[in-house]
Order: structure tokens, then C-alpha cells, then sequence
């Protein structure tokens, strides 16, 4: 390893910075989420990649905070493979309400300070207040009707007129709709393509330099989290990765009717050689009390009860032995499927912590199906 290779990303004056993050995140999500985990990074060692599924994104904060406590990385954080939309103006504003009076303001700085590292990752689609922040800094002030086709010019507030209304306190919230790179016109269209793919380029070089200096790195390499419940290819940055660093995955689970709060469940266990690792994830994931009940119910929607827990213990039986069961479904599946059921009934199948899903109960039937999948070739 380079000296101070990994610490000149995170100079040792923000390690306390860091931490503070680290234990501020666990314990707001503690208090927000019930999080459960099994298996631990080894405290020492080499290049690391850490791939997950994903389905939430409280994932890389929950994951990042956890596996950084227990596994005292004192000096260098977990990198993070963070959108590059964080490192533009808004973004903090748009998602905490009460720092909307600070929407100019770019904390990229921060989050590179706590181990998030930014990669180009919406290479179709971006938000009005990205491409106006990118066309700006290639070419000024641009008027709309200069870079926008003329369906999207009809769909712009009336006040609309330059790039920099875009970024405005008055148009903050519709600025963060998408709009399509193909309706940019030329010659605009081609330089957002081509700052894109510079851009591209020398973020994964940056992760390849980081990989190889020793760092540990969290990847989910899906990309968006799934809305059906169904792992999304795995893709990107990934490749580039994988031949330089020692992998782990973390694969995760939810139990959405496991209690009133979202139940969030997370294996750490090391990759093996030779099996594609979204099977590995999907075998390594907990099995859940909502899976299996979700997967009796999308089949048999007015089943008592009684047969639902009937159905949940032929489920367990059929398991083959590398399935890892949540530890209480197992010993008092009884009590497990009654509380699922009285939740299932109270939320509903339109599960308000999953807004992208439609159907909660086929979700999980499809993220139970995925599962038996992953089993059958581990």
C-alpha cells in the first residue's frame, strides 16, 4: 500500500468528524429501524470489496455505520460508492426539509470526509438542476429554448428562461425532476455525453486506485433498489473491482410485517470462488417470517390462518440446510406468522417504507422465489 494512501482521502483531523457520523447514523437508525446482523469484517485486513443487494436506500448509511463500529476501523473509512448527484448543489436540501435554506449550498466536501467517494451512475436520464449545473460550467448561462427539445420546453414553469432558473430557490422542487439526455439538442447533448463519459472515466479509475492502495469499499452494484423484489443485473463499477480486492457480501433481507418498524436483517460472510455473486447473495440472504407467509398468500390470497401457518412450516421443512432462517421464525413459528399476519392486515399490501412497490406480498414472493434460486446452486 501506497503511505498514506487511503488517509490523504480522509485526512486524520476529520477521523472524529467520521466517527461522530458513524455512531449519530447507528443510533438514529436503531431508533428508527429494527436492524439485525450476523457475521463480522475481519478487523485486519487487505483490499476489500463489500457487495450487497439492494432494495432501500437507508442501506449503504445502516451497512457503512454498523460494519465501521464493530470493526474498529479507527484510521480509514469504508469508501462508498455514492452518486454523483450529491455532489451537486440541493441535494441535502431536497431530501431534509429543514435545511432548505442552505439549497445552494454543495457538501460534497462532507460526505468525502465521512468515506463517500462520488461515481457517475444516470447515464440516461439527470435532474433539470444537473444538467443546467453541467451546462453552466461548460458553457454559461444558456437560455432553455438553446438546449431543450420542444416537448420538454412545454413542460418548463413560464418562468423558466436561463440554466440558472433552474437552479433557483423558486424552481427548486421541479428542478429535481428528470429529464432525458436524448431531448437535450446539439451541440449540448453531445457535451453533457462527453463531460458524462470523461467523468465516468476518471471515477473509476479513482476506485481502482483506492482498491488497490487497500481500502474497503461497499458496492451495490444493482444500481436503484428493486420495486418487484427482484434483483436488478449486477453491473457498473463492479468488474473493475472485483480482480483487485479480497470480496464479502452483505446480504440483505427485510421483514416489512415483522413489527411496526421496518425490520432490516444483514449477513456479512466472504464470496467464494467459482458461483456468480448475485446467486451467492441471494442464497446468503435470511429467510424471513413476511417471505414465506407473502409467498402463501400471492397464490392463496383468502387462506385462513391456520393454513398460512400450515403452509409457513412445509416452507421451513423444504428449506435445503445452506438456508440461514431468521432465528425466532424457526424456534416459534407461531408466534412469528401470527404477528406478520396482524401487521399484513393493518399495513396492507402498498407497504408505505417501499413507495416504488405496487404489491408488497408479491414482492416478497418474488425476493423468497430469488432466494430458493441462490439455495439451489450454492
Amino acid at each position: 500500500m501506497k503511505p498514506n494512501a487511503i488517509r490523504r482521502i480522509a485526512p486524520l483531523y476529520l477521523q472524529p468528524m467520521r466517527w461522530m457520523a458513524y455512531v449519530s447514523v447507528a443510533g438514529y437508525h436503531r431508533i428508527a429501524y429494527r436492524i439485525r446482523s450476523w457475521g463480522q469484517l475481519p478487523r485486519r485486513r487487505g483490499p476489500t470489496l463489500i457487495v450487497a443487494n439492494h432494495q432501500h436506500e437507508i442501506e449503504s448509511p445502516v451497512i457503512v455505520a454498523d460494519l465501521g463500529l464493530r470493526s474498529l476501523a479507527w484510521r480509514d473509512p469504508i469508501f462508498t460508492v455514492s452518486s454523483r448527484r450529491m455532489w451537486e448543489p440541493g441535494f441535502f436540501a431536497e431530501r431534509v426539509p429543514w435545511l432548505r435554506i442552505a439549497r445552494e449550498a454543495n457538501l460534497g466536501w462532507l460526505f468525502g470526509s465521512l468515506g463517500m467517494q462520488p461515481i457517475e451512475n444516470e447515464l440516461q436520464t439527470r435532474p433539470y438542476a444537473s444538467i443546467a449545473y453541467t451546462l453552466i460550467g461548460l458553457h454559461g448561462d444558456l437560455s432553455v429554448a438553446s438546449v431543450f427539445r420542444d416537448r420538454v420546453l412545454s413542460q418548463l414553469p413560464p418562468g423558466v428562461h436561463k440554466l440558472s432558473d433552474l437552479l433557483s430557490v423558486r424552481y427548486f422542487a421541479f428542478a429535481r425532476s428528470y429529464v432525458r439526455i436524448p431531448d437535450i439538442v446539439e451541440p449540448y447533448r453531445d457535451a453533457v455525453m462527453r463531460a458524462t463519459r470523461t467523468q465516468l472515466d476518471a471515477d473509476i479509475a479513482h476506485f481502482e486506485d483506492l482498491q488497490r492502495d487497500g481500502a474497503t469499499i461497499f458496492l451495490t452494484p444493482e444500481g436503484f433498489y428493486s420495486g418487484d423484489g427482484k434483483m436488478r443485473p449486477l453491473r457498473g463499477i463492479l468488474a473493475h473491482l472485483v480482480p483487485l480486492a479480497t470480496v464479502w457480501l452483505t446480504a440483505i433481507s427485510y421483514d416489512p410485517y415483522d413489527a411496526k418498524r421496518l425490520t432490516v436483517l444483514y449477513r456479512v460472510t466472504p464470496a467464494r470462488e467459482g458461483i456468480a455473486l448475485d446467486l451467492q447473495l441471494k442464497a446468503a440472504r435470511p429467510v424471513t417470517t413476511s417471505a414465506l407467509v407473502c409467498t402463501y398468500l400471492a397464490d392463496h390470497p383468502n387462506a385462513s390462518d391456520a393454513d398460512v401457518l400450515h403452509a409457513v412450516r412445509e416452507q421451513l421443512a423444504a428449506l435445503p440446510p445452506p438456508a440461514f432462517v431468521v432465528p425466532e421464525l424457526r424456534e416459534q413459528p407461531a408466534i412469528a406468522v401470527r404477528r406478520v399476519l396482524e401487521n399484513l392486515r393493518r399495513v396492507g399490501n402498498k407497504h408505505p417504507q417501499f413507495p416504488r412497490t405496487d404489491d408488497m406480498i408479491a414482492y416478497q414472493a418474488n425476493f423468497h422465489a430469488e432466494t430458493l434460486q441462490g439455495l439451489a446452486s450454492a
